[in-house]
């Protein structure tokens, strides 16, 4: 930020208390809610009280002043039934003040969603021009109407879910902003059920990308129920048809979570203990591999002592792994018949694919 902005930041400030009921959160909407972090906050507050204040300009008087940075806090204390909140009074008018808050951050904390309802309210609310707001913001004019775009192509519901912070921002924009480019009724819908069942952007990912390989009515099952798509997709995924209890559908995974780390560790071992990597490097990961060992040896001959008895119906002529395959690939009709159409399959989350 400029001296001479910094400067009139110093001048135009006055620390007061102020009623709660005088404040103005019609910005409130420009930022995006944090639970987790909102309940530590008031936590804090209400033990130790309010440290530092929040940020407001005159409304234009009667003794109303609009919140400009502190929400949060302002939000806590209403919670906690507080008369009266410390607040930083900057004479200035509202969309400067939004703007400094901004620039004496530069940018830190705010996500690409939040930037993007600020650009909204310079340029839509406000009405400057695209240039303006990104002289003012310390940005490109390519920078504000990226912005700007990706606000307004994310359905309501999307920015809601945002905003009360069920949807994370990397969600929205890396997941869902595509989805609602190519059908945006359908991503409001599949946001709606997100907000209600908590899905990780993991499970997000997944949907997306089954969404735009399935046929239509896959897709329109798929919508109907996510949460049961995921259940079912994970079942064919693991080899798992229902058929298998909770220990030995758990065990199953493990195994096949072992198998992956042991092939990952095969191809990343030589070079991290390699002779450049040092003596005392080299030195722990060698006893780290030696109690590894112990264990694995323990493994085995726990598995040797329960697979001895299926040995014995292989050897009499029961083929165990054509059984598994018989499992594998039931788990995999199973996906396929009820969210698939004209032998289509649910696509894996690329996360959960590459454990």
């Amino acid at each position: 930020m400029p001296c001479r902005e910094r400067q009139s930041y110093k001048v135009g400030m006055k620390i007061v208390e102020l009623p709660l009921d005088s404040l103005d959160l019609c910005y409130t909407g420009l930022r995006a809610r944090r639970p987790v972090v909102e309940k530590r906050l008031m936590g804090s507050l209400g033990e130790v009280g309010q440290q530092s204040p929040v940020v407001v300009v005159s409304a234009g008087g009667g003794g109303r002043y609009v919140v400009i940075d502190g929400h949060k806090r302002v939000r806590a204390l209403i919670k906690l039934r507080a008369d009266v909140v410390r607040a930083a009074v900057w004479e200035m008018s509202a969309v400067e003040a939004l703007v400094t808050a901004y620039q004496m951050a530069s940018g830190a904390g705010w996500n690409a969603v939040e930037e993007g309802w600020l650009a909204r309210e310079l340029v839509r609310g406000a009405g400057l021009s695209a240039s303006e707001a990104g002289r003012r913001l310390d940005r490109s004019k390519a920078w504000v109407c990226g912005r700007l775009g990706l606000v307004e192509s994310l359905p309501e519901a999307v920015l809601e879910g945002v905003r009360s912070g069920k949807i994370g921002a990397y969600t929205a924009t890396r997941h869902l902003l595509p989805f609602a480019r190519a059908n945006a009724a359908d991503c409001e819908n599949l946001a709606e059920k997100m907000m209600k069942e908590g899905f990780c952007s993991r499970e997000v990912e997944a949907l997306c990308r089954y969404y735009g390989t399935a046929s239509r009515e896959g897709r329109r099952r798929m919508l109907e129920d996510p949460a049961r798509f995921l259940k079912v997709l994970a079942a064919a995924k693991f080899g798992n048809d229902g058929s298998l209890g909770a220990a030995a559908g758990r065990c199953l995974k493990n195994l096949e979570l072992i198998g992956n780390i042991s092939l990952g560790m095969a191809r990343s071992l030589p070079e991290a203990a390699g002779y450049d990597a040092g003596e005392g490097t080299r030195e722990r990961l060698r006893m780290a591999w030696l109690r590894t060992q112990e264990r694995w040896e323990l493994f085995e001959k726990a598995a040797a002592a329960v697979f001895a008895v299926q040995a014995e119906s292989v050897a009499a002529g029961r083929n165990t792994k054509n059984s598994q395959e018989v499992i594998h690939h039931a788990g995999q009709s199973n996906a396929d018949g009820d969210f698939g159409a004209g032998g289509e399959r649910p696509q894996p989350a690329g996360d959960s694919a590459s454990a």
